[in-house]
């Protein structure tokens, strides 16, 4: 996952109101823009929205 698809899952239109909504700093957001969301806290996405975001496979086996 990106942090793109967890903006439209929780219908944040920007990284300032899904920093909120998550309980993120914005800054850390940017950061996974860039180097990606860390595999532990995608496995944690996916567990929380009961798969409705799906961890990327891939990353957490590597």
């Amino acid at each position: 996952m990106n942090v793109q698809q967890l903006r439209e899952f929780y219908g944040a239109k920007n990284n300032s109101q899904l920093s909120k909504k998550i309980n993120k700093a914005r800054s850390l957001l940017t950061k996974w823009e860039k180097e990606g969301i860390p595999p532990r806290t995608q496995a944690t996405f996916d567990v929380l929205t009961e798969g409705k975001l799906k961890a990327d496979l891939q990353a957490l086996s590597a």
